[in-house]
């Protein structure tokens, strides 16, 4: 049968007894990456609360990742998930989140196949834990695209939605990211966490604005590396905003409403401008 199973994001004794009994008892263990794995379960081999990883069966260690999962399934049979126990853990935390698994899971539910989700540690969830925001939810943005336009562009379209939101952030695009959270919710609050569970975890919490000028000020320090994950409390209103129809029933110049129209659209401002003198 096939297994998901969370993995410790920090602490090894966050691992949960059925993630042991399933480690222990696989033949194969699929990795985001094996040498993470082999290290994970020689650690684990090391705690002695751990017990049933000392009867662990031997098992083999082939790699899953998001630049060979379609290939790998495409050369699989259904059986080689029916014939054996096969269990498959990402780098930290939960698949499926932020990390790859889903289509393992689709293939499953393509061929009819048991299995199963072991739940566990997420940096997300422990994130917005922490947080203290208090909400119905939240939404989970995962990673921030890495270019500047792109993220720009993602974070405008949250403008203006209530409610919290969950990023992750690398430390090398942390301060360009709050820069760009500065200048788009300068009127909201941001919990900032360093290192979910693990020995240097951080945490810092107040206006956008403050939150950002802290980091910055350690920026030439060592404090800013490692994993961080931000949990916004968006407390911007929408701007005012004008629709397709509306643009196009005004008395405007002909080309400045073809400009208009094609920023909504994203299409090419003469084909409008062609448009708007027809009607």
């Amino acid at each position: 049968m096939l297994t998901l199973s969370a993995t410790p994001i920090g602490n090894l004794r966050d691992i949960t007894w059925r993630a042991l009994e399933a480690l222990a008892g696989c033949a194969v263990c699929l990795c985001e990456d094996v040498r993470v794995g082999k290290r994970l379960l020689f650690l684990l081999k090391q705690q002695e609360w751990a017990t049933p990883l000392r009867s662990a069966q031997e098992k083999r260690f082939l790699p899953f990742h998001s630049h060979n999962q379609e290939a790998f399934l495409r050369q699989t049979p259904p059986n080689f998930f029916t014939d054996q126990e096969v269990v498959f853990i990402s780098d930290a935390g939960m698949p499926c989140v932020s990390d790859p698994g889903a289509k393992l899971v689709a293939f499953a539910q393509e061929h009819n196949l048991p299995y199963e989700i072991l739940p566990g540690a997420s940096a997300c969830v422990g994130a917005y834990s922490a947080s203290g925001f208090e909400s119905a939810g939240f939404n989970f943005v995962g990673f921030l695209p890495p270019k500047a336009r792109d993220r720009c562009a993602l974070l405008a379209n949250l403008k203006g939605q209530a409610g919290v939101f969950v990023f992750y952030e690398s430390p090398q695009r942390l301060l360009d990211t709050l820069a760009d959270l500065s200048a788009l919710f300068s009127h909201s609050h941001l919990f900032a966490i360093k290192e979910v569970s693990k020995l240097h975890e951080q945490r810092f919490k107040g206006p956008v604005l403050e939150v950002a000028t802290q980091l910055r000020a350690l920026q030439h320090s060592k404090a800013l590396h490692g994993e961080w994950v931000l949990v916004l409390q968006n407390q911007e209103e929408a701007e005012p905003s004008l629709s397709y129809t509306q643009i196009a029933q005004m008395s405007l110049p002909p080309k400045i409403k073809a400009k208009l129209l094609a920023q909504l659209t994203n299409t090419a401002p003469k084909a409008l401008y062609t448009q708007t003198l027809e009607g």
